[in-house]
């Protein structure tokens, strides 16, 4: 009975300790350049289409 209670208290501990780390506001995207939105796109006249066949 102590050991489920153990195994218990240790799963519980490590779900909030990972709910509380995914809920974080500190993200590597916000430092991402993806997200950038300077960037306007490609503009369609400078790309080839491929041939079919």
């Amino acid at each position: 009975m102590s050991f489920k209670k153990l195994i218990f208290a240790v799963f519980a501990i490590a779900l909030l300790s990972a709910s509380f780390v995914s809920c974080s506001p500190n993200s590597v995207a916000d430092e991402d350049s993806l997200y950038d939105l300077e960037q306007q796109g490609i503009e369609k006249d400078s790309v080839d289409p491929p041939t079919m066949g």
